[in-house]
């Protein structure tokens, strides 16, 4: 009898070891691959993030979190700015779907992507405090590294501390698409 129970204690820690080294999941429920995302975020009173997601079929996603706030770490590479999937994706992980998007406007927007990522971004101060950031980004998925290119597409039309401003004709372009939709502000 003490031998059985000695076995099932040493399974037991077996098991609670494996389970505890096993690396959180990064599932994506949803199936979403994310190509643009426009969101708000503010941690003045308390972290909430919200935003919308079109996904590479044209299924637009709306996502939302409170509480523990979303802080992905960033690959710098040169001009360019990486997300890790796994960053990505646990921000969309709650997401509820709510619209689509026709396939040749969609198709057509992905193609002005690659130039909006050779866009200059600046920022600018707007005087206002504690309102959050409210802007847009497109991402191209790397999938030999597991990651995603963020790029800045600017701020769209929300209450912003700071304005971010893409250079590039066709991030512009793509904003007022996004807005267009009622994915941007």
């Amino acid at each position: 009898m003490r031998s059985t129970i000695f076995l099932f204690a040493i399974v037991t820690i077996a098991i609670n070891a494996c389970a505890a080294e096993a690396p959180v999941s990064t599932a994506n429920p949803a199936g979403i691959e994310p190509v643009f995302d426009c969101y708000q975020t503010n941690s003045a009173w308390g972290f909430t993030l919200s935003g919308k997601v079109i996904d590479s079929k044209g299924t637009v996603w709306s996502y939302g979190k409170r509480g523990q706030a979303w802080l992905p770490t960033r690959i710098k590479q040169g001009d360019a700015s990486y997300l890790t999937a796994k960053d990505l994706l646990v921000k969309f992980v709650d997401a509820k779907q709510i619209s689509n998007i026709e396939a040749k406007a969609l198709a057509d927007n992905l193609a002005l992507i690659a130039a909006a990522a050779e866009g200059k971004v600046t920022q600018a101060d707007t005087g206002t405090r504690d309102a959050g950031t409210s802007d847009c980004h497109a991402y191209i998925y790397d999938a030999g590294k597991q990651r995603y290119r963020d790029i800045e597409l600017g701020s769209d039309g929300g209450v912003s501390d700071m304005r971010y401003t893409n250079a590039a004709a066709e991030a512009q372009t793509l904003l007022t698409w996004l807005k267009s939709v009622g994915v941007a502000n």
